[in-house]
Order: structure tokens, then sequence, then C-alpha cells
């Protein structure tokens, strides 16, 4: 069971294109990425992230086992997305989330 979990909404247009870069620039740190429909999760050592693309924006939700790992994650995500996408830093605001993905705190599609 994961200890730590957090969701965001990122306001960016082309979210599904964003994801499928996002994931190619993540590809090399994690164990796994699996697809279903237009929702990605990767896989990595004590971690997971989802990304869900939507019309107004990219949702993504971390999941980790233990702090550290947890936020290397978040880091890792934001880190490479503004490599693929111009997004103002402050635009991406982690909310604690609940056992169910993308259900919380306006991030419900």
């Amino acid at each position: 069971m994961y200890k730590h979990a957090a969701e965001a909404f990122v306001p960016i247009a082309h979210s599904r294109c964003v994801a499928e870069k996002l994931c190619g620039k993540c590809c090399g740190y994690c164990l796994a990425i699996n697809t279903t429909n237009a929702d990605k999760l990767l896989t990595f050592e004590d971690a997971r992230a989802f990304l869900r693309p939507a019309e107004e924006g990219l949702k993504m939700r971390v999941e980790g086992k233990n702090l550290v790992v947890f936020c290397g994650v978040r880091i890792l995500l934001q880190g490479q997305l503004a490599t693929v996408t111009t997004v103002h830093p402050g635009a991406i605001e982690w909310q604690p989330a609940g056992n169910v993905p993308f259900r919380a705190g306006g991030t419900t599609p």
C-alpha cells in the first residue's frame, strides 16, 4: 500500500501529446509504463504515477511508499514537464489525494 498520495492539475493545451512526451522523458527512470485508453501508469521502485489527459489540461497523481521516493517522483514529473511544454512553475500545485485517483479536490473529470 502507498502511504503518500498527491494529485495536481496542470492547465495546458494538447494534454494527450504532452502526456506521451512526458512518458518518453521519464522512461529511463521508471520500471514500466502501462497505457489504458489515454491514461498512463508509470511504475517506479517504491512509487507510481498516473497521467490522465483532460480537455483543459493534464491530471497527475503520484503515490509512494516512502516520502523520499514520493517527493522524487513529483520533482521528476515537474522537471520533465517543463522540458516538453511551457508551464509556469506556480501552475503545478500538489494536493493531498484520497484512495481513488482523480476523485477529490476539483480533479474530477
